[in-house]
């Protein structure tokens, strides 16, 4: 089964899946090498590592699916990429749908907040969409598909200003324009997921922040609710930040790196992170053998 056959499966069988947040080839390999099912291009993450910019829709269409699709084509689990808000209107989302499909991911989420969109960790209002330009731009990326297995998650991001209603309201109308599932940012207690998940009619997404008190459920408690896939999307990205400065500091500060070995890969576990030795065997076995004219 291919990743994105994968995925369709996935968003619709009876299971659970955590799945972490990525921004590049090593992220993936790591998540793929442990075993998640699947991984997440994180915006917020890329937008930092591809560019050292905040989360504010600053990055171009072309550049997400360039990052996104040489993840993709690097593992085999489904990736799913972070689309923002489409990069433009209906014709825009169409052509943003074919990248990302040409690029290799498995599926993209889509989020209905305004343009510029801003990460939903930054705080303050965060104003949507009407349903009718969402649901618009919906159904013209669900018609730009060349395959019916590539998957598009409408994301809403109204339970942070519009509350719980609205949010509801619209992931119940995503799912019935043709979503594959949908995707609900905001959620800050297990009351809200739990309302959440019986409410609304079809796959549903959240997401965690490492610091959230959300953060202590292990898989049990969400899949007795009924939540499709449990997003972390910065996990990776802080874990990265904090390792480099701290293990620059030492570097910096003693001028080696001993005391932070143990909390490095070694060279062999970075060679096969990398599947070297399939390579050097492809490489050998079509080697022109010395002597030969």
């Amino acid at each position: 089964m291919d990743a994105r056959k994968r995925l369709k499966e996935m968003l619709h069988n009876d299971e659970t899946y955590f799945v972490p947040g990525i921004f590049d080839c090593i992220g993936a390999l790591a998540a793929e090498k442990v075993g998640f099912a699947a991984a997440l291009v994180s915006g917020n993450a890329v937008s930092a590592s591809f560019a050292g910019l905040p989360d504010m829709g600053l990055l171009t269409m072309s550049e997400v699916t360039d990052v996104s699709g040489r993840i993709a084509r690097s593992v085999k689990i489904p990736v799913i990429a972070d689309a923002d808000t489409g990069y433009g209107q209906p014709l825009n989302f169409m052509r943003t749908i074919q990248e990302f499909e040409r690029g290799g991911v498995a599926g993209v989420h889509i989020e209905d907040q305004i343009s510029p969109k801003k990460c939903a960790y930054y705080g303050g209002e965060h104003e949507v969409v009407t349903t009718e330009e969402y649901l618009c731009k919906l159904k013209a990326g669900l018609a730009a598909r060349k395959s019916e297995d590539f998957c598009i998650i409408a994301r809403t991001d109204a339970l942070i200003s519009y509350g719980m209603d609205e949010a509801v309201k619209r992931a119940n109308l995503y799912l019935e324009a043709g979503a594959d599932a949908t995707f609900v940012v905001g959620c800050k207690t297990l009351d809200d997921i739990k309302t959440v998940a019986a409410r609304v009619n079809g796959p549903v997404i959240i997401n965690i922040n490492d610091e959230s008190p959300l953060n202590q459920y292990s898989y049990e408690v969400f899949h007795e609710l009924g939540i499709k896939m449990v997003l972390y999307p910065a996990v990776l990205r802080n874990l990265f930040l904090r390792q480099a400065v701290d293990t620059l500091t030492v570097l910096k500060d003693q001028g080696n790196t001993q005391e932070k070995l143990d909390r490095m890969a070694t060279l062999a576990e970075f060679q096969e992170a990398t599947h070297l030795k399939e390579y050097q065997d492809i490489e050998y076995k079509y080697a022109v053998e010395k002597g030969d004219s």
